[in-house]
């Protein structure tokens, strides 16, 4: 038995179109910026399933409201639904207790296969200071969406019971998550020997005497009676008793606390003097702890009353944010943890983040990406990947070699590590700050485009690309165009809206060139396309030519460039062909950038360019895509919000 699916509608920050979200069987990562509703998911399965009646309480504050309301309504409503998968039911599996558990809420979806559908529905009525909220979760008979009240049936306590959802938030409170333990079942299954229960009674009996024997505490509780009594009165509850230690089994145990031995002076250590990394390691070993003890149960381990332990038939762990307070180091130790202990369960562990460490140590199917949206709400995307192997293997170690992509709230596709030094600089000078705007620079080095095109658009991430036009090298000019184009189809973008309101026409490429007129008409259409291409060559050329004489130097100890051999074709290449373009200084870029590190040459110029300077003489081709980016950036200084 798996989580398949949760809905949600007008819960949180999810608004009146219901979002479904889609598990894997065994790890789930949710990753968004703040506030793209990560922890709302996780509190919509604690209202379901929480472990604890008060986890299960519906709140006025889940209650989704709108944007753009002005009055408050009579009555607010929400729903939660999961959905849950038998795999076990398939030919040849052993059935798993969950089956008999919902058999009577099963119902067969529209391939026949067998499915429990859960939902929680919430009204808000506002009729009074606070309102009254009811509440009920039913099973649902039936996966039409028009279904009769006979498909419904509400479901109990026992029931309900069968899946537990264990929480770990962002605020790891030790101390909670310890008195959780001690109100759940594992603690409360415990067989607890005669022996000890004798042995606690006598104890504690004989340390509440020897402490009444005391001089001082004698001489006090005298005096508290005197004025009890003269206040109160003989009959009942007129001797008070100071009784430091309650011999009574529950509550003895009920204030047990964990210690750590030993410290650097050799005593022990409680939970809250540990660190803020170490308490949050401690919270998810603790929830890893009690899994595998419950494992143990079901194995009938010793010290256990296993008929009196109700198993649940599906764990759901929750942690949120692994990584705070922690070193990276550690994030990989926690996340394989999770990982073993519920596939030894069978269970599902649901992780969220916000950071980018997290992502590297992940598959990217398991990703679903969060995004907040400032009218209708949250939306939740499954990452899609290319079919192809290779093409699957290239888009997955770029995106773990660049995750803050997933973050961003622009993303600038570029060709390789001059991109990731430019543009930053030159946006700067125009005065958009990259790293505050959230924008993500990815260096493709031109190969899959498409696929991060796909990607993207998936995500809903708006985007641009910038590649190099290679005007004179080989393949260059004309065939970047056509790589472009072909680009552009393979994302389903129709030939006659990548052409439209000009005179071009796509089946022109398969010419062996094209005039300089057209090509300028395909830069400037495809600027439409969010494509923009560094002209003539390659950013490193733009800059060079754009700013001579920042770059044109000689660096500390370097003898200038060279006069030997041919720079024009160490540039373009063997089959280039400088006839295409203007005098360039060959000779410059061959000792900029291809005899020292192209990021090392662009770092010490610019750093030689007054901001108002830069702003005005960058090249063309990067101040327009800085201009269309801060023009799309919510709540950017320039304005525009999509």
């Amino acid at each position: 038995m798996h989580l398949e699916s949760l809905t949600v509608q007008n819960f949180r920050c999810f608004g009146p179109d219901p979002v479904c979200l889609e598990f894997e069987t065994d790890t789930t990562v949710f990753i968004g910026a703040n506030g793209s509703g990560k922890t709302a998911v996780m509190q919509a399965l604690q209202r379901m399933f929480g472990v604890v009646a008060d986890a299960r309480r519906v709140r006025r504050q889940d209650f989704h409201v709108p944007a753009e309301e002005v009055e408050e309504p009579d009555e607010r409503s929400l729903m939660v639904e999961a959905v849950f998968a038998f795999p076990e039911l398939g030919a040849g599996r052993d059935l798993s207790s969950a089956v008999p558990a919902f058999w009577h809420q099963m119902a067969a979806d529209q391939n026949g296969t067998m499915k429990c559908r859960l939902r929680l529905e919430a009204t808000w009525t506002n009729n009074g200071l606070d309102g009254t909220i009811d509440d009920r979760l039913i099973a649902i008979k039936s996966h039409d969406e028009n279904y009769t009240d006979e498909a419904v049936a509400i479901v109990r306590g026992p029931t309900r019971s069968q899946i537990q959802f264990v929480y770990v938030p962002a605020v790891r409170d030790a101390a909670s998550h310890l008195a959780g333990l001690l109100r759940g079942r594992l603690w409360q299954s415990i067989k607890w020997s005669d022996g000890f229960v004798d042995e606690l009674k006598k104890s504690g009996d004989g340390l509440n005497d020897a402490f009444l024997d005391e001089r001082g505490v004698d001489s006090l509780l005298s005096v508290l009676t005197s004025r009890w009594q003269e206040v109160h009165g003989a009959g009942t509850h007129s001797q008070p008793v100071l009784r430091p230690i309650n011999s009574k089994l529950e509550d003895f145990v009920r204030n047990l606390d964990v210690v750590f031995r030993p410290d650097e002076t050799g005593r022990d250590r409680i939970v809250s003097e540990l660190s803020d990394g170490q308490r949050s390691m401690f919270c998810i070993s603790l929830v890893s702890a009690t899994l595998d003890v419950e494992n143990q149960i079901k194995e009938r381990a010793e010290g256990f009353d296993a008929e009196a332990f109700s198993m649940p038939v599906l764990t759901l762990v929750g942690v949120e944010e692994p990584e705070n307070n922690l070193m990276p180091f550690y994030l990989s130790r926690i996340v394989e943890q999770l990982r073993e202990v519920m596939a030894s369960r069978g269970g599902q562990a649901l992780i969220s983040s916000h950071s980018a460490s997290v992502l590297s140590r992940i598959e990217p199917k398991q990703i679903r990406h969060f995004r907040a949206k400032s009218s209708s709400g949250s939306s939740v995307r499954k990452i899609q990947l290319p079919a192809g192997e290779d093409e699957y293997k290239y888009i997955r170690e770029a995106v773990r070699a660049y995750p803050e992509l997933y973050f961003a709230s622009y993303v600038i596709l570029g060709e390789g590590s001059s991109e990731e030094v430019v543009i930053p600089r030159v946006a700067e000078a125009i005065g958009l700050p990259i790293d505050r705007s959230f924008v993500a620079i990815v260096p493709l080095g031109g190969r899959h485009v498409n696929h991060f095109w796909r990607l993207l658009n998936d995500l809903d991430i708006p985007h641009s690309t910038l590649l190099d036009l290679d005007l004179g090298r080989s393949g260059g000019g004309h065939g970047r165009i056509k790589y472009a184009i072909e680009q552009l189809e393979a994302i389903g973008v129709p030939n006659d809206q990548i052409v439209s309101g000009t005179s071009l026409t796509v089946s022109a490429l398969a010419e062996a060139s094209m005039s300089r007129d057209v090509l300028d008409q395909w830069i400037a259409k495809l600027r439409q396309h969010r494509i923009y291409y560094s002209y003539p060559l390659d950013i490193d050329m733009s800059m060079l030519v754009s700013l001579p004489e920042q770059y044109q130097e000689v660096a500390d100890g370097g003898n200038g460039p060279s006069d030997q051999g041919d720079p024009v074709s160490a540039v373009l290449g063997e089959k280039g062909d400088a006839s295409l373009l203007e005098e360039l200084p060959f000779t410059w870029y061959r000792y900029l950038f291809l005899g020292r590190g192209k990021p090392t040459t662009h770092a010490r110029s610019l750093s030689k360019v007054e901001d108002s300077d830069l702003a005005l003489r960058s090249p063309e081709e990067l101040r327009a895509l800085v201009d269309r980016i801060a023009s799309e950036i919510p709540n950017s200084p320039f304005g525009g919000v999509q």
